[in-house]
């Protein structure tokens, strides 16, 4: 349908809302007189008291006439629309609605308030009904501008579900359902979570599902809600089971898909928001009986009834070209020409609004909705990418900083590890045995007696001890405490108290020391060990794992053996 504003000036839309205008505020003027009780009464009190009343019809268009008739003799454009939007909604012919929301609109011309979405969004949610998508959209688009202004982030999510609506009115069902799931998800994130919002969610996501052909994951999302919805909505619930049982049809269990369709369609009242799903019913019942029953007649039928719906309510549907196919041929068949004529004239008045409405929208949709919404998205990512930049510069930066700290770390530990190893080296070449870089225990100067031990044994052990220490004998490996007292005539409670006087530290440091000094010297001269493994290397010092061995040598000298061998291979190189 065409509005009949689409095509005029705009000096002729003036006088067309200024004669409305003149109308409805005569009607006011001639026809209505505030009451006393109510002359000095604020907007807020009388919406107020509207909304506790809005089902007492009386009583509510008595506070919305006080308000309409308040607001024109104060010239208060804003609540004039207001008002003129909410008296819309007691109006019953299609006609009538949008008329007195278009005054509401022209009334607001050049005003933006937050007040406006509702009336936006009504406006656009009519002509959505009646399939008129073009001019539904406009609406959408400019209450959906209103909502990013004042950032209302519920009514966002409205706009985006009617605009997915929009997109699938034209058949762009893989974009709607991207912004139903985008609906669904957001519905989801808020507490406590809105049973109603939930269930029409559900409905837009099976249909959309369907529309995009995966039948499992909306037969999936019915029965997730289904017996919520025949618990809190019935008509729902009716809604949701046409829409399986169109489902069922493409799953082709036919049987199944008849039972809810007549189920869903049994009782489902014929209003704007649901008669559509009553006319696909239809459609698809023929359908059946066509496919699964091969009854023409019965087809005929139902296909009739959509025919008629369709006539008295003007609603454009693409669906029903099946309805008019089938009855093109009937007639033809029959020889019925006056209905064959009579059913291609609608077809084709069909298919014409069909391809112009589609056309209509797509162009307005690219260029108002989707070309600002790949915009936003572009700005999103560009503004991404910077916080990347940034979030990288920063890491860059750290990463350089922790690089400097651990070249300075490293650094000091090679200096470090370098001088000990100059010191074992410089010790080596005066032929003196290494001293170990790292601190020792003080000899004690403890009297000798305070040993409690007699002086002919004491210098008889240390005698022996320094015998065993020149024949190399702590190389022996699994040497202990008890086979050395046993060499040195002494039983092992004097042996380790003579040692830890006399040579300042416990047993097994006293064997581990002569070890890795042994060692030291000896990779030093034999070039041939340096090949060795750490573990074959660790077996000449006397020691029965790599890992005491390279223990007891880093204890000692303060660096590892692998350091010390690669040293001594890189010092005779150069």
């Amino acid at each position: 349908m065409t509005s009949p504003l689409k095509s005029t000036s705009w000096h002729i839309k003036i006088i067309y809302f200024l004669c409305l205008s003149s109308i409805c505020i005569g009607q006011e003027k001639s026809d209505f007189k505030i009451p006393d009780s109510l002359s000095d009464k604020s907007y807020s009190y009388l919406f107020g008291k509207f909304r506790t009343s809005y089902k007492d019809t009386v009583s509510a268009m008595l506070y919305l006439k006080t308000s309409l008739a308040k607001a024109t003799n104060e010239d208060d454009k804003l609540k004039k629309a207001i008002t003129l939007n909410t008296l819309s909604a007691y109006e019953v012919d299609k006609t009538e609605k949008i008329a007195l929301i278009e005054h509401a609109i022209f009334e607001s011309e050049g005003l933006e308030s937050i007040e406006l979405i509702p009336v936006y969004t009504n406006i656009g949610g009519i002509y959505h009904d009646y399939y008129e998508y073009d001019k539904a959209l406009i609406y959408y688009l400019k209450a959906l501008k209103l909502v990013e202004k004042y950032e209302i982030e519920e009514y966002q999510y409205i706009l985006l579900t009617n605009i997915a609506k929009v997109k699938e009115g034209i058949g762009k069902h893989d974009e709607a359902l991207e912004l139903y799931k985008r609906c669904f998800e957001y519905g989801n994130t808020k507490q406590p979570i809105d049973t109603i919002r939930t269930i029409t969610n559900v409905i837009n996501i099976a249909e959309s599902l369907r529309h995009n052909k995966k039948y499992d994951s909306a037969t999936y999302y019915y029965n997730t809600i289904i017996d919520i919805a025949n618990q809190v909505i019935p008509s729902y619930g009716k809604i949701l089971t046409i829409n399986e049982g169109i489902n069922l049809y493409y799953k082709k269990d036919y049987i199944s898909a008849q039972e809810l369709l007549k189920e869903g369609s049994s009782t489902l009242k014929l209003n704007p928001e649901s008669q559509t799903y009553y006319i696909l019913s239809q459609i698809y019942l023929g359908k059946i009986q066509q496919l699964q029953y091969k009854n023409q007649e019965k087809a005929k039928s139902y296909y009739l009834k959509v025919d008629s719906i369709l006539t008295k309510t003007k609603l454009v549907l693409p669906e029903a070209s099946t309805a008019y196919d089938f009855l093109i041929s009937y007639y033809q068949e029959k020889s019925d020409f006056k209905n064959q004529l009579d059913i291609t004239n609608k077809f084709l008045e069909l298919k014409t609004i069909i391809s112009s409405r589609n056309l209509k929208t797509t162009d307005r949709l690219y260029a108002d909705f989707d070309t600002p919404q790949l915009l936003k998205s572009k700005q999103v990512l560009i503004d991404k990418l910077e916080d990347q930049t940034n979030t990288r510069t920063i890491y860059l930066g750290l990463l350089i900083l922790l690089s400097m700290l651990l070249f300075i770390i490293q650094y000091s530990r090679y200096k470090k590890h370098r001088k000990r190893y100059n010191v074992i080296i410089s010790e080596l070449n005066n032929k003196e045995k290494p001293k170990t870089t790292s601190p020792k225990t003080p000899i004690t100067t403890t009297p000798v007696q305070k040993l409690n031990i007699d002086d002919t044994v004491i210098t008889s052990v240390l005698k022996k001890l320094d015998e065993f220490e020149a024949k190399n004998e702590f190389l022996v490996p699994n040497i202990n405490i008890t086979s050395l007292a046993k060499k040195c005539s002494t039983n092992t409670k004097y042996l380790s108290k003579i040692i830890n006087i006399h040579k300042g530290k416990s047993f097994i440091n006293y064997i581990n020391d002569h070890r890795i000094d042994y060692i030291l010297k000896e990779l030093k001269e034999n070039k041939t060990l340096q090949l060795y493994t750490i573990k074959s290397i660790s077996e000449e010092a006397g020691f029965n794992t790599a890992e005491s061995f390279a223990t007891a040598f880093k204890k000692k000298t303060g660096i590892k053996p692998s350091y010390y061998i690669r040293n001594l291979k890189n010092d005779t190189t150069i």
